[in-house]
């Protein structure tokens, strides 16, 4: 299941923390990296010193341009973030906690294990395209771990939980065959939100709080491609209804 772990970097500036983070994963088990948009060359001769003995993984990874890209036909996906507001400490989970999740959901297709920038890590507007936010429980004086320490917590945790399932009773299945992708949920959410825009759902000066909490609301819920459509379907009627009953204009 391990093979099934993507982790995924998110526009890193530092060759070094890149070739850490291959070092980390190798460590660990893991080498699927994926790294969006990144700021460096992720193949400088510091990525391959501090890779070490986890080249191999460097030599492997992909590099694409944007989030879509990277979580392409992921089951499910996680971000990390240590910026906890009110929505996001209420959907926020453990390393612990995601990793024998996500080992349990890996018999349906790939996971995904998101880390950000460096020096201001993931905003609301891509927390928005994941399922989950994974936090590490650091001291609350000094949260924000360098980014292969991050990478290598979480790392740790995964093979904890499949050292923890070897030799063992498989994880319990408790989804459907049928999970659906990242790319199917991308699409429920496009035309889900502006079905819920044409309604004046999203409102205030910060709309985004609204969708993030609907976004990770649904991101508990392991949808199969059925789900997914039928919610598609009912963002559909949304807008037609709209679109065919337009506000009654008032007079003078």
């Amino acid at each position: 299941m391990l093979a099934q772990i993507r982790i995924v970097l998110v526009s890193p500036s530092g060759p070094a923390n890149v070739g850490a983070v291959c070092r980390a994963m190798a460590n660990m088990g893991l080498s699927e990296l994926v790294i969006v948009a990144p700021r460096c060359d992720v193949r400088a001769e510091a990525a391959v010193g501090y890779a070490a003995h986890g080249h191999a993984v460097l030599d492997a990874a992909r590099v694409v341009e944007d989030l879509p890209a990277a979580l392409a036909g992921c089951a499910r996906t996680y971000a990390t973030s240590s910026k906890l507001g009110l929505y996001r400490r209420q959907a926020a989970i453990t390393p612990a906690e995601a990793a024998v999740e996500a080992l349990r959901l890996a018999v349906a297709g790939p996971v995904a294990f998101a880390f950000g920038r460096e020096d201001y890590g993931l905003p609301t507007r891509e927390l928005l395209h994941f399922d989950r936010v994974v936090t590490i429980p650091a001291d609350e004086t000094y949260p924000v771990l360098n980014l292969a320490a991050a990478v290598t917590v979480v790392c740790y945790e995964l093979r904890k939980a499949w050292l923890a399932a070897e030799g063992k009773a498989p994880l319990p299945l408790l989804i459907d065959p049928g999970l659906a992708r990242d790319d199917q949920k991308q699409v429920l959410f496009a035309k889900l939100f502006d079905a819920l825009e044409r309604v004046g759902f999203f409102f205030g000066q910060n709309p985004d709080h609204l969708k993030y909490a609907l976004r990770h609301l649904f991101g508990r819920i392991e949808m199969n491609v059925n789900e997914v459509d039928i919610l598609i379907g009912l963002a559909r009627q949304i807008r037609w209804y709209v679109d065919h009953h337009p506000p009654e204009k008032k007079g003078p």
